[in-house]
């Protein structure tokens, strides 16, 4: 008893330490009946490669049990009572959703062998509007393995808002909640997520767009949470090469010049196994992309200024690795740590349109990093207590102009109807660079209640301290100085000339105070009830 004591001191003072990792689990509900009626005391336990170790519940009076917060998987769910056959199911537990499994229990007397049942599953065992994608299912599509070609697969879910970006059930696009492994990777600016992942690494995809528990905030259109794989008592790998060649694609109307002929590749590789069995797992993965297009699938050596018949290799240079660890220090108490780094460098950026190539960024490098700390405990049999703190970083460094003097660093732009620029790069790629972070420190705990009367009730309240940053001085150029013409450039032998006279501006735009960039935090509380009434009626309600 007192190494038990000291043990839950040690993970309340972690609980306290970190913040919740509900947005990477899935949960398991049912009932066990004996001739429709409830039956209770019944010992539940399941069993899964996904979990360490096993879990273990016992049937309410109404005959409910359940087991949240459980790592996504193929579970294995026995019920066993004194005096009845034992029933053995079988049940797929998906990402931020719900799984329901039911026994139909008789005496040992009229059945004495194992009775293994399987159902189909039910449309909708609870009251989440939601879309669950495995990796296995993304792979067979003809669709890129990334999350925002995962979520245009669900209803609700397009491409309509500002710039292209993601809506979901008819939110701003910006005010979406994207997660990877329960880190929140939206892009601060316009709220689209970050390539926070690895293809092969991602384990499945949940779209949440109506109904969502009280739990998951900071949105009003949708949330979309992604999952990594994590490590087992198996040792599990893989290994690709995707190629790509921009002479593969046509050439649109303005180009003039053929495009690249050759072939660039991008290798991934995961590892995921034990370093004890039941007690401490691993997963590691990485991606190697060298010359892979720059933006979305445009081809390398294609990417041409709108404006002007100009041709350029537009690519980026990336590297990304993750590893995570998943340790079960004491029994049915986890510990999940998880850090995924994107080192990207991209080649001849440009800010469009443009007339020459001197108003291209020839290097600028889109550090990007995630890290996860969570913990996970079972304290009684129907309560269970979680905490998270997370931490994402994104820069642009190197993203503009590095000529500060006045003919160098200035960009000329035409006000005759084209709004093209040249001459140098928009923004200063030698001031200070821009920043766009978060943290989040969260804590839940879920309590589970099943009465005859009134069904079964699971219960989860917490609280979240979600911290925000921008630094940005948004410099326009190097020079600080920008030049408006009047007309549409001459060009002579292809070079521009700008038609100046007395409607020119010349426009200073010095930063006289560095920006102290925007701070931004969240305090929130949350408390929901997920409430099974019977097998007809069900209700989530929160605040």
């Amino acid at each position: 008893m007192p190494r038990l004591r000291q043990t839950l001191v040690f993970f309340v003072a972690i609980l306290c330490a970190v913040g919740a990792f509900g947005q990477t689990t899935g949960s398991l509900v049912g009932n066990a009946t004996t001739d429709g009626a409830p039956l209770p005391g019944v010992t539940v336990t399941i069993s899964s490669p996904a979990l360490q170790g096993t879990r273990t519940a016992v049937t309410g009076e109404g005959g409910g049990y359940t087991f949240p917060s459980l790592p996504p998987g193929t579970y294995t769910i026995v019920f066993e009572l004194s005096g009845m056959a034992k029933v053995t199911r079988t049940e797929q537990v998906v990402l931020a959703s719900t799984a329901r499994a039911d026994a139909a229990m008789k005496m040992s007397s009229v059945a004495e062998a194992i009775t293994v049942t399987a159902t189909a599953p039910a449309v909708l065992e609870n009251t989440d509007v939601a879309r669950n994608y495995t990796s296995e299912l993304i792979a067979e599509l003809p669709v890129r393995r990334n999350i925002v070609d995962t979520v245009l697969l669900s209803p609700g879910v397009n491409q309509a808002g500002a710039r292209g970006n993601i809506s979901i059930s008819g939110g701003a696009s910006y005010d979406n909640l994207f997660l990877v492994n329960g880190v929140t990777v939206n892009e601060n600016l316009r709220g689209q997520p970050h390539d926070l992942f690895i293809e092969d690494a991602i384990q499945e995809t949940t779209v949440l767009n109506g109904a969502v528990s009280a739990e998951f905030g900071r949105f009003t259109g949708g949330v979309v949470s992604a999952l990594t794989k994590s490590g087992g008592n198996t040792f599990n790998g893989s290994f690709r090469d995707t190629f790509n060649n921009a002479s593969w694609i046509d050439k649109t109307p303005i180009e003039t010049t053929d495009h690249l002929d050759e072939i660039t590749q991008v290798y991934e590789a995961t590892l995921g196994g034990f370093l004890w069995k039941d007690r401490l797992w691993f997963f590691a993965a990485g991606r190697d992309a060298k010359g892979a297009p720059a933006v979305g699938i445009n081809p390398i050596g294609s990417t041409s200024a709108p404006a002007a018949v100009i041709t350029f290799p537009n690519t980026v240079d990336e590297t990304r690795y993750e590893v995570k660890l998943t340790a079960q220090v004491y029994a049915q108490h986890s510990l999940v740590g998880s850090y995924l780094d994107v080192d990207k460098v991209e080649t001849n950026n440009f800010f469009a349109p443009i007339y020459d190539t001197n108003s291209i960024v020839e290097t600028r490098s889109l550090p990007n990093t995630l890290l996860a700390v969570g913990y996970n405990g079972v304290l009684t049999s129907n309560l269970l207590v979680e905490g998270q703190y997370s931490k994402k970083e994104f820069a642009f460094i190197g993203s503009g102009g590095v000529f500060t003097d006045q003919i160098k660093g200035t960009w000329i732009q035409d006000k005759g109807g084209t709004g093209v620029r040249w001459n140098a790069p928009v923004f200063c790629g030698v001031c200070t660079p821009e920043t766009r972070d978060n943290d989040s420190l969260t804590a839940k705990a879920t309590f589970f209640m099943n009465t005859k009367g009134l069904g079964t009730h699971s219960i989860v309240a917490g609280g979240e301290n979600y911290h925000e940053t921008r630094g940005v001085n948004n410099y326009q150029s190097a020079s600080q100085f920008e030049i408006f013409s009047t007309g549409v450039a001459r060009f002579v032998n292809g070079v521009p000339y700008p038609v100046f006279d007395s409607a020119t501006r010349l426009r200073h735009r010095p930063i006289l105070q560095l920006s102290q960039g925007s701070d931004m935090k969240t305090r929130a509380f949350f408390i929901n009830d997920k409430w099974d009434f019977n097998n007809h009626w069900n209700f989530n309600v929160g605040v």
